[in-house]
């Protein structure tokens, strides 16, 4: 789904239009869609791996160990929070790094690299942290809502996946706004401007419609991910229950001998 990516990046990162880049793809070709590849494989791994970690080792600690019994509801919200600021940070330079390759201002990562500490310093490789939070957090804590509430009864597999896929496209495209934002932000180079500024300058030079440029690229690029994200989620959740519902019976078991 990258190429994907790709193409909203450069809807986002431009003037053009959607149809005026996908009738670009032939000149762009495959080399082009593939741009910024390993930053995004790399920081996905690190983000999704430390916010899942964070929000099941605490959602864990809060429903069972508090002495305050609060709603499940109420502690998946404060944990999606959470876990996504923490998640968010931490993938920020790579995300940086990805949307520069895709966007043409750089031809490898050792280029992207070098050039944006040349030119921006330490600060470039988290320029955009602002209003990539206000995306994230709001797509995190919208989406583990949805499926939340949507999962009040045992899902088939299947199941999992359409909710996931809804979830997650909904809640893309509800925080595109704060996409196209953080997109101009990070591929700008040179001095840094700040979110609103950026958000005030979109909006007198292309109009409020500007703000939802590539909603429908980042729809059916979210979507994929979301079916396998939180679908998997659900999968490694059942897995783990299962193997300590497994030891808990050899436990009463021995006990009992």
């Amino acid at each position: 789904m990258h190429p994907v990516d790709t193409i909203k990046t450069q809807v986002q990162a431009s003037t053009l239009s959607l149809f005026e880049i996908i009738s670009m793809v032939p000149q762009i070709g495959a080399r082009g869609l593939y741009k910024g590849s390993i930053p995004a494989i790399l920081g996905q791994l690190s983000g999704h791996a430390l916010r899942t970690g964070i929000f099941e080792a605490s959602k864990l600690v809060l429903l069972h160990g508090s002495p305050t019994k609060l709603p499940e509801i109420q502690v998946n919200s404060i944990l999606s929070l959470c876990s996504t600021i923490l998640g968010t940070v931490t993938r920020i330079p790579s995300e940086v790094l990805k949307q520069r390759l895709q966007a043409g201002l750089y031809d490898s990562l050792g280029e992207a690299l070098v050039g944006t500490w040349r030119q921006d310093g330490l600060g470039g490789f988290f320029r955009g942290t602002g209003a990539t939070l206000c995306r994230e957090v709001p797509f995190y804590v919208a989406g583990m809502g949805l499926y939340d509430e949507s999962k009040k009864r045992e899902l088939e597999p299947w199941e999992a996946v359409v909710v996931g896929a809804i979830a997650g496209g909904l809640a893309g495209v509800t925080t595109t706004p704060f996409d196209v934002i953080k997109t101009r932000m990070m591929t700008t180079q040179g001095q840094s401007v700040s979110t609103a500024v950026v958000a005030l300058s979109i909006l007198r030079q292309e109009g409020p419609l500007a703000l939802y440029k590539g909603a429908v690229p980042r729809f059916f690029w979210i979507a994929p991910l979301g079916a396998i994200n939180l679908a998997g989620y659900e999968l490694a959740r059942k897995a783990l229950d299962s193997l300590s519902g497994k030891q808990m019976s050899q436990k009463k078991a021995t006990g009992s001998e």
